[in-house]
């Protein structure tokens, strides 16, 4: 093996790691995700508080691959299909760290209401939606882990179930603080903003997705071409 050859695959051996060890942050994530699903749920306020305390994990891990990262890329000479999957990685770390950011959030919420008092029809929604904002991130961890190319737009179809589950989730919330049962308007604030931290969990596992999809093919889907669109009109 020549000397270059040797470079080479050290270079490979060190993308495989750094993209794998993205795929284990993310894993912690999505444990977390559940650990506050489960949480909601079951009311569980010592639950929430170890979901708080597990981002600094996250958050060490995220801060070490991120340096590993730009190290690969200023001390290598990818060529095309390896800076598409570094530059990647740099987004896809961002989803992930940000992710937990949106599950200790959702935690804080629970935690500054001592756990939340509701109707078992909207108990049933939040756990749905917990549920599937779960699966949907886990779905795009699953594509990275695979390099699956068709991820992103099978990704988005699924997150269209999160979203019914968010209309959903509103509108039982809305009309339970309208009526008499007690729902009062400082929970019902607290409720609206860990449905919206669920439905943004999801949102970035699509957004995984993508990314993986444009690292295996050079191409975003269609449907996040337009959704950037969209945001610039």
């Amino acid at each position: 093996m020549t000397h270059s050859e040797d470079i080479r695959r050290h270079f490979e051996e060190e993308l495989h790691n750094v993209r794998m060890d993205t795929v284990r942050l993310g894993a912690l994530v999505l444990e977390n995700c559940k650990r506050l699903g489960e949480a909601l749920v079951e009311r569980d306020l010592e639950l929430a508080g170890e979901v708080v305390v597990a981002d600094d994990e996250i958050d060490e891990r995220y801060s070490e691959l991120e340096r590993r990262t730009f190290r690969l890329m200023a001390t290598q000479q990818p060529v095309a299909g390896d800076l598409r999957l570094l530059m990647s990685i740099v987004r896809l770390l961002y989803e992930i760290e940000r992710s937990g950011d949106l599950v200790v959030n959702g935690a804080k919420c629970m935690l500054r209401q001592e756990g939340f008092t509701i109707s078992p029809t909207l108990h049933g929604i939040l756990a749905r939606l917990a549920d599937q904002a779960a699966l949907v991130f886990g779905e795009g961890l699953d594509a990275l882990r695979d390099l699956d190319g068709s991820a992103g737009p099978r990704l988005d179809r699924q997150d269209d179930v999160v979203d019914d589950l968010v209309r959903d989730y509103y509108s039982q919330l809305a009309m339970e603080h309208e009526e008499t049962v007690g729902l009062h308007l400082d929970a019902a604030i607290e409720l609206s903003r860990v449905g919206r931290y669920l439905e943004r969990i999801a949102d970035h596992g699509v957004n995984i997705g993508d990314h993986v999809t444009f690292v295996v093919t050079g191409s975003f889907p269609r449907h996040s071409v337009e959704a950037a669109a969209d945001l610039e009109d």
